[in-house]
């Protein structure tokens, strides 16, 4: 057998993923053999569907309003990860909007400690801005006159 022939075979067979796996997993390895390749591609992109849905739903947001022109907003989104925030704005206005991000303190329940940062978007503009927030979680943006 010539080395192509042998190396797919090899990569093909459940047997060599076996191999890898640990002794109480290879046995549902051969056992999964059998199952065609479009289930397996299903199954690896269920994890991935659902993995996307729920950060999704962890997306939060917030607007501010425009003093000019009226009826426009400014528009806040973030999600939160390990130790930053990526805050996402889109404002809507023809003027800079100046605003406070509060952030919380995850898991308090009793003592809510709270920081503040503050944030300026220019006009008609769109984008984002990281912050550093390893304890903390925004949880609500208020207007200022202007970052101090």
């Amino acid at each position: 057998m010539n080395r192509k022939k042998l190396a797919s075979v090899l990569l093909g067979s459940a047997t060599a993923a076996a191999l890898l796996l640990t002794p109480e997993t290879a046995a549902s390895a051969q056992a999964g053999a059998a199952s065609s390749n479009a289930a397996t591609a299903a199954a690896k992109a269920a994890p991935a569907k659902a993995a996307t849905a729920s950060a999704r739903a962890a997306v939060e947001r917030d607007s501010v309003k425009c003093s000019k022109p009226g009826g426009k907003w400014a528009n806040y989104s973030w999600g939160e990860g390990n130790t930053t925030v990526t805050i996402y704005f889109n404002n809507h206005c023809s003027h800079k909007v100046s605003t406070k991000i509060a952030f919380e303190r995850k898991g308090s329940v009793g003592d809510k400690v709270t920081k503040y940062r503050c944030m300026t978007v220019n006009a008609r503009t769109k984008g984002k801005k990281k912050f550093y927030a390893a304890a903390y979680k925004p949880y609500s943006v208020i207007r200022v006159a202007r970052c101090s």
